[in-house]
């Protein structure tokens, strides 16, 4: 089985781009997707282009932060800034899915136009069930793979991993959660994503993130020969959305 660990995120503060890095320069992550409306954009950018290795997806938002656009009132609160993620998913049928297209293009035109090629897309605060033939239809658009995270989904002419695994998260950081996952579905999955979080601490990320200290574990733990030996285990190697999709 193949696996890839893909950093959500990447671009959100200066320590989440550092720890992202040290994760793919000292560990298993090959695979991030950045923020485009993150504050530490050009500093991903930056980081991108001197790492061509890294290969770099599309982290869709309507959650956080604020919007590219100034004209997707659907999709903004009175602040103007993106609705909170439980209110879009209590209101996602009150979304206009022509103002959701017209975000995510303007997210993508704007991580392209930095001069970023872009592998695949996936979402932030995993909101791919509500918005899920948009982003599809993207994907077709651009011809790029995407997340499995709605896995019986129909995803025909889309690249994608056979499995997605969200268990990699908060108390679930260790080795046996990623064995325990392999080795569930190592009969019926040659291709398999775990979507992790790894960073330095700093201030912005504390200001913007309720998911924070376990950042700083993840980043040990994947940059660890716990997480080589765990792999080696049951037989898994580490690959990147880019080479799993040729």
């Amino acid at each position: 089985m193949k696996v890839i660990f893909n950093a959500d995120d990447f671009g959100l503060s200066k320590g989440v781009v550092y720890g992202i890095l040290e994760a793919y320069k000292h560990g298993v992550v090959k695979s991030t997707t950045m923020l485009a409306n993150s504050p530490a954009f050009d500093l991903g950018v930056e980081v991108a282009k001197e790492n061509p290795g890294l290969d770099i997806g599309a982290h869709l938002t309507l959650t956080f932060g604020s919007p590219i656009l100034k004209d997707v009132p659907t999709l903004t609160a009175p602040s103007g800034k993106f609705l909170a993620q439980d209110v879009l998913r209590a209101s996602g049928d009150k979304l206009d899915f022509d103002e959701v297209e017209r975000e995510f293009t303007a997210q993508i035109e704007k991580i392209l136009g930095a001069g970023l090629s872009i592998s695949h897309f996936d979402t932030h605060h995993l909101i791919e069930p509500i918005v899920l033939p948009v982003i599809q239809k993207l994907a077709k658009k651009y011809g790029v793979g995407m997340r499995r995270s709605v896995h019986d989904a129909d995803y025909t002419g889309i690249p994608t991993t056979d499995r997605f695994a969200d268990e990699f998260y908060a108390e679930g950081i260790n080795a046996e959660v990623v064995k325990q996952v392999i080795t569930k579905h190592k009969d019926d999955t040659k291709t398999l994503e775990f979507m992790c979080h790894p960073a330095f601490i700093d201030e912005t990320l504390l200001s913007l993130s309720s998911y924070s200290d376990y950042r700083i574990k993840e980043l040990t733990f994947l940059t660890s020969d716990e997480v080589v030996e765990a792999l080696q285990s049951v037989g898994a190697e580490v690959a990147s959305f880019k080479e799993v999709m040729k």
